[in-house]
C-alpha cells in the first residue's frame, strides 16, 4: 500500500514540476489597446486536476496615478488519504506605466524550495535576476501571467517562474463558449508552441478567461473561471462541469 501512495505521489510532483507560467479578428492585441479596467478589480480562477478542484489563482489590480499594480497569487496543494504529497506557492507583482511594464517582482515556493525573479526596465532594456543569475533584455516584452491579451503579438516571454526568456509561438484556433461567472461567452483558444506548451482563451474584449495545459504524466489541468468578467454574476450560471469529471 505504502509503495502504491509512493508512485501516485511522484506523479503528482512530476506534473506540477512542469507547469507552464501563468483571440479572434475581432479582439484588441495591441499593448495600449488592452485596458485592465475590464476586470474591474480582480480576476479568480478554479484550478482543477482530473475533475478535482487542487487550487486557486488570484490576480488583483490596483491603480494609483498613472501606475498600475498587478497582483498575482496562485496557491495548490495536493493530499492522498491522511498525507499532504505537495504544496506549491506562487506570488508576483507587476508595475505598469503607459501600458508598459516597469517592473517585477516574483516568488515561488516549491514545497518548501523558495525562488524568486525580479525585473526593473531601465530605458530600453531590463535587467532580469533570478538566483545568481542576472541579465538584460531588450523592452518591451510581457510576463508569463496570462491577463494581458497583448502577449499575442510577441515571440518571447519572461518566465516568471524560471526567471529566463523563452522564444513562443502564439497560434490562434478555434472559437468556443466558455463559462464564466456570468454564464457562456464567446471566446478564442490559443496555442503555445515553443520553449513553453499551454492553451489560452481570451473572449472578444481580451479578458483572459480559461487556461490549460497538461502535466508529465498526461494529466489535464484546467483554470476555470470563478469571476473573469469584471460584472457581478447573473442568477442561474451555468454551473461548470470539468474535462474527465464523472
Amino acid at each position: 500500500m505504502l509503495d502504491s501512495l509512493f508512485c501516485r505521489i511522484l506523479l503528482v510532483i512530476s506534473w506540477i514540476v512542469s507547469m507552464p507560467f501563468f483571440f479572434g479578428s475581432s479582439l484588441a492585441t495591441s499593448t495600449r489597446q488592452v485596458n485592465p479596467e475590464i476586470y474591474k478589480n480582480e480576476i479568480l480562477f478554479d484550478v482543477y486536476r482530473d475533475g478535482d478542484r487542487v487550487g486557486s489563482h488570484k490576480v488583483v489590480f490596483v491603480k494609483t496615478g498613472n501606475s498600475l499594480e498587478v497582483r498575482s497569487k496562485f496557491s495548490l496543494q495536493i493530499d492522498f488519504l491522511f498525507l499532504t504529497a505537495f504544496k506549491y506557492f506562487y506570488e508576483s507583482v507587476e508595475v505598469w506605466q503607459n501600458g508598459r511594464l516597469v517592473r517585477l517582482e516574483a516568488d515561488v515556493d516549491d514545497d518548501g524550495i523558495s525562488s524568486r525573479v525580479g525585473a526593473i526596465l531601465n530605458g530600453g532594456q531590463f535587467t532580469i535576476q533570478t538566483g545568481d543569475l542576472s541579465y538584460t533584455a531588450n523592452a518591451p516584452i510581457f510576463p508569463t501571467n496570462h491577463w494581458h491579451a497583448g502577449v499575442l503579438k510577441q515571440t518571447r516571454v519572461l518566465n516568471t517562474l524560471t526567471g529566463r526568456i523563452n522564444s513562443v509561438e502564439i497560434i490562434s484556433k478555434e472559437r468556443e463558449a466558455i463559462s464564466t461567472e456570468n454564464g457562456l461567452v464567446q471566446a478564442t483558444r490559443f496555442v503555445y508552441k515553443g520553449d513553453l506548451q499551454n492553451e489560452v482563451w481570451y473572449d472578444d474584449d481580451g479578458r483572459w478567461v480559461k487556461m490549460r495545459f497538461n502535466g508529465r504524466d498526461g494529466t489535464p489541468i484546467e483554470y476555470i473561471c470563478r469571476s473573469c468578467q469584471g460584472l457581478p454574476p447573473v442568477s442561474g450560471t451555468m454551473e461548470y462541469k470539468p474535462v474527465n469529471a464523472n
